[in-house]
């Protein structure tokens, strides 16, 4: 039996990263923010892959830059959409709820990047996680809360994973790993850090910025105001 590589293929959106994952059939994790949909589409495109042939559309949460274009998308590829079931009023509401900023940068960012989306109703509301092998890929959805109560991460079978906004990646400088502008439970959110730095994870692909080595995990794994790092303050958007 052929194994097939398994491709990462990072799509910068207007705010956030959405990202290609291509196994033996290919999958989208996140649908960045409404009015990402051309740079999806475009990407989709570039790598050959038309919008029917996507296996799954896989949020790692329910936030308007991770799923503002899901709906639009869904209608297109008719691919199901998972979710964690806990941030799915957020995609019913097609609002943000509240989000708890992290540091003084962030308080003043917040009205620029809490928008509504369009709503939608899921068709896979899951809890823990699954595993992704159906779906064509080798790898599994792990339950990741704190930033919102749905997070989720996409752990791959290469020691890579997709981490939506659990950390976020720094502007300025490569490799780095920063705590997220908000998080809505940041006990919670160590917990999550914590089973991700379990997994002995080789790369980390977060929702925000560039990516950094899994061995950044644990110098996360104290209370939030111990670990800010408030000497970069690179714009949240």
């Amino acid at each position: 039996m052929r194994i097939h590589p398994t491709v990462i293929v990072r799509i910068r959106c207007a705010i956030s990263n959405c990202y290609l994952v291509i196994g033996e059939r290919p999958l989208l994790v996140d649908t960045g923010a409404p009015g990402d949909l051309r740079r999806i589409l475009r990407a989709l495109s570039a790598h050959q892959i038309e919008p029917g042939r996507l296996s799954l559309i896989l949020l790692t949460h329910g936030h308007s830059d991770h799923a503002g274009c899901t709906a639009e998308l869904k209608r297109r590829s008719q691919a199901p959409v998972a979710l964690h079931a806990a941030d799915v009023p957020l995609a019913q509401a097609g609002r943000n709820g509240v989000l708890a900023p992290t540091s003084p940068l962030a308080r003043l960012a917040r009205p620029f990047v809490d928008e509504p989306f369009e709503p939608f109703v899921p068709d896979l509301a899951f809890h823990d996680g699954f595993d992704l092998a159906p779906y064509g890929v080798r790898g599994r959805v792990l339950a990741t809360p704190g930033h919102t109560p749905g997070s989720a991460s996409v752990v791959l079978a290469s020691g890579e994973a997709l981490i939506g906004d659990v950390l976020r990646g720094s502007l300025v400088v490569p490799n780095a790993a920063r705590q997220h502008f908000f998080c809505g439970d940041p006990e919670l959110n160590l917990n999550s850090i914590a089973r991700l730095t379990r997994e002995g994870l080789l790369r980390c692909h977060p929702g925000l910025f560039g990516s950094f080595p899994g061995s950044a995990l644990p110098r996360f794994m104290t209370p939030i105001g111990e670990v800010m790092d408030l000497s970069e303050q690179p714009a949240p958007f």
